[in-house]
Parts: structure tokens; C-alpha cells; sequence
């Protein structure tokens, strides 16, 4: 077995990272091996945390929901705990936000303000109770100068229905409303997730691995921090056909399904 294979990949890491929705789980259920290959890993000492560009919903909410189905995973970093960082450390006090009761809770648990009158920044995500008024709101607050900042980039959000619409319509919506796009996106690609669990579990990149099935935020945000990834072949990747191969990007290893790093 060489190196680069995946399962190599996670003998040699101390730091297993996991994107949630379409690796792990699809609407909250475990896709096939995800219990088992998480309960492995944990026997053989390794941590495991989830690394998802997720916003609506709290980190406690989504550990609740694993350890309610099987999935004994206690540490979890998504773009709502990102973005509420990057908001701490840019004094941002005051914001509006497009998204749901996870981020909302998060931002303000972190003595941030949400509000619509004099914020000084507008917060995009993931919204399944966007509204016209919504995307009113943020288009005027940006164009009299809030700052735009998008908690994660995906269009599309993996479904047993199929895919459907993510964080990254509504920002598409708002950059052409406003003619102005995000100053910042937080998930991944973007670097700051994968710091953020390096710096806590005091590890270097090579130490680790991501396990993603969106190439162009989980595999390429973990290249981007120098930590090995690897594609497997459910939610959004099961969608195209030639899953970790994009033109003018390195090919990335495959598996189908978290079936297969079982031992």
C-alpha cells in the first residue's frame, strides 16, 4: 500500500478531520460505515473531529445529534464558531445576519450584537427561512457600508431528495442585489478551520488528514494547510462523474464509501 493511499493516510494521522453532511451524515442520518470507522479510529487513539462548513446549526446541537445516532464525536469546529472568531478578532460588535438560530447563538454568545440598525457587517449563511425582506435588509445594509461577510461558500447542499440550495445562493443573491461580494468567506477553502484544530490539538499538518467529499472546499482548503485529504465518493461527489479530478487541480485519492477504510 503506497503513502498517498487513503487508508495509509489515516494509519499515519493522529488527527482524523471529517466534513459532516454528505461524509458523515446526510440530514443527520449516518451514511453506511460512518459509526463504525468512527468507533475504530477512536479505539486506536486517534482524535476525530468535525471540520464542516455548516452554519446552521450550534456545535453542542450537532454533537447532541451524533451521539443520538451512534457517531460518538465530542469536538466540533464549523463556520459558525469560525465566523464568530473572525468577527471577535476584527472587532466586528454589531452584525446582521442571513442564517439560522446555530449561528445566530453563536455570534451572540460571543457578545456580538444582531441587529438591522447600524451593524457593522452583514453575515451570510446557509438560510432555509430566507425571505425577500432578508435579502432586502442585507442589500440596503451593505450598500450604505456594512462589511459582507459569507460563512461558507457552498452552493449546494446534499439531501436524500438530492441537492439543494446552500450558503453559497444566498451570498449569490446578495453580491448581485448589492453589485459588492463577500470581503470574506470563512469556511473552507478558506485556512481557518484547519488552523484552528491544528493549534488545538497542538499538531503540525502532517499529522493529519481530511476527509471530504467536496473537492473545491474540503480536499482544497486542506492542501492550501499542507494536511493530506482524501475525496470519498458520497454526498456532493457522488453527483459528478469523475469524483477528486478537476481540471488544473492535483488529483486527489478516492474511495467510495467510508466502508471501505474499515479494517
Amino acid at each position: 500500500m503506497n503513502d498517498d493511499h487513503p487508508r495509509q493516510l489515516i494509519e499515519n494521522a493522529e488527527l482524523i478531520l471529517f466534513d459532516s453532511d454528505g461524509v458523515l451524515v446526510e440530514e443527520g442520518d449516518p451514511l453506511p460505515g460512518a459509526i463504525d470507522l468512527v468507533e475504530q479510529l477512536i479505539n486506536q487513539g486517534k482524535k476525530v473531529v468535525v471540520l464542516s462548513n455548516n452554519s446552521t446549526k450550534h456545535p453542542n446541537t450537532m454533537k447532541e445529534q451524533y451521539q443520538r445516532k451512534g457517531l460518538k464525536i465530542t469536538t466540533i469546529i464549523n463556520s459558525g464558531i469560525t465566523t464568530a472568531r473572525y468577527c471577535r478578532d476584527h472587532a466586528i460588535n454589531r452584525v446582521f445576519v442571513v442564517g439560522e438560530w446555530g449561528l445566530i447563538d453563536l455570534l451572540q454568545e460571543n457578545q456580538i450584537h444582531v441587529t438591522d440598525s447600524h451593524p457593522d457587517a452583514v453575515i451570510v449563511g446557509m438560510d432555509r427561512d430566507l425571505t425577500y425582506e432578508k435579502l432586502a435588509v442585507a442589500t440596503r445594509l451593505i450598500r450604505s457600508g456594512a462589511t459582507f461577510i459569507a460563512t461558507n461558500p457552498d452552493r449546494s447542499f446534499p439531501t436524500s431528495r438530492g441537492l439543494e440550495p446552500g450558503a453559497g445562493s444566498m451570498i449569490a443573491a446578495i453580491a448581485a442585489s448589492s453589485d459588492i461580494e463577500p470581503e470574506v468567506i470563512i469556511g473552507k477553502p478558506n485556512e481557518f478551520g484547519y488552523q484552528l484544530a491544528l493549534k488545538q490539538f497542538e499538531l503540525d499538518p502532517e499529522q493529519c488528514v481530511m476527509i471530504g467529499d467536496r473537492y473545491e472546499t474540503d480536499i482544497l482548503g486542506a492542501l492550501k494547510a499542507g494536511i493530506p485529504a482524501f475525496v470519498v465518493n458520497t454526498g456532493i461527489a457522488s453527483s459528478r462523474e469523475y469524483p477528486g479530478r478537476w481540471q488544473d487541480n492535483p488529483e486527489v485519492p478516492v474511495v467510495q464509501s467510508l466502508t471501505d477504510l474499515l479494517e
